[in-house]
């Protein structure tokens, strides 16, 4: 770890990039859902777009934005239940996307993975190349898990960690030079600054530690993730020579920040 990051030299690098938001990023606390940041989402995105980069964003959300569809207020735990808002949440979720996208004239297009398409070499094989001709035809794609099917990842046997994971692991298989994590935090920090006021940000990890983490226990509410599964992401593409970036999802304008090699956030490189 380091006081001082200069990300410049990193980031200016990067061509193309996976863009991750959790659902406590597009949905608040009350379950309303935050149309202004996904509007701003689909603003920066496409600006990334028309400036050269190959974007992919990958998104939870969907149980989220069928809670407030359904006047519901809190996640079910019967796995029918969850499967079934997914399923009304998604449709509902796209279309958010698709409009807020239309309004900047960009394309997107929907992927729905699970847990098993990364372990056979077919599925993959065919997933990561239906991605590439969406990016060489400038769409973005818009990842997402899919909850209907997916069992196990519901009941959290083989959980992606709100997508976390998923996000890491499209890093990875598609050979993008970075994940950027859109989260409800500004950085990853020395404790929980909700309950420590000590707590200072870590701008540069370079291993993911057991002290770390220790100090990452905790999940959102309305998602399934939290610190802890994002450091698994990050464990994960720093074992594979990759690349990871923590900043606060309610600006998602940041991002250019991160682009262009400004000191925001969390960077995870390997040494």
């Amino acid at each position: 770890m380091s006081e001082v990051v200069d990300q410049a030299p990193i980031a200016k690098q990067w061509r193309r990039v996976v863009v991750k938001v959790g659902t406590s990023s597009i949905v608040d606390a009350a379950g309303e859902i935050k149309y202004p940041v996904i509007n701003r989402l689909a603003q920066t995105l496409t600006q990334l777009e028309q400036t050269g980069y190959e974007v992919i964003l990958v998104t939870s959300g969907a149980i989220g934005v069928a809670l407030k569809q359904m006047h519901q207020t809190k996640r079910p735990t019967e796995i029918p239940a969850q499967q079934a808002l997914a399923a009304i949440g998604q449709s509902y979720l796209m279309a958010i996307y698709n409009q807020s996208f239309a309004f900047y004239q960009q394309h997107v297009g929907q992927v729905l993975l699970t847990y098993d398409v990364f372990h056979n070499k077919q599925m993959l094989r065919h997933t990561i190349d239906a991605i590439a001709a969406m990016l060489q035809q400038r769409v973005i794609p818009i990842i997402n898990e899919n909850d209907v099917i997916a069992v196990d990842e519901l009941d959290h046997q083989h959980s992606f960690g709100d997508n976390d994971r998923l996000a890491a692991m499209v890093t990875h298989e598609t050979n993008a030079d970075a994940l950027i994590v859109l989260s409800d935090i500004d950085a990853l920090y020395t404790a929980n600054p909700h309950v420590d006021p000590t707590a200072q940000p870590i701008p540069l990890v370079t291993a993911v530690t057991d002290s770390l983490r220790a100090g990452a226990r905790g999940s959102s509410t309305l998602g399934t993730g939290g610190m802890a599964t994002k450091l698994v992401a990050a464990d994960y593409l720093l074992q594979h020579g990759r690349q990871m970036v923590l900043i606060n999802g309610e600006n998602p304008a940041t991002i250019l920040e991160v682009l262009a090699g400004e000191p925001v956030g969390t960077l995870f490189k390997g040494e």
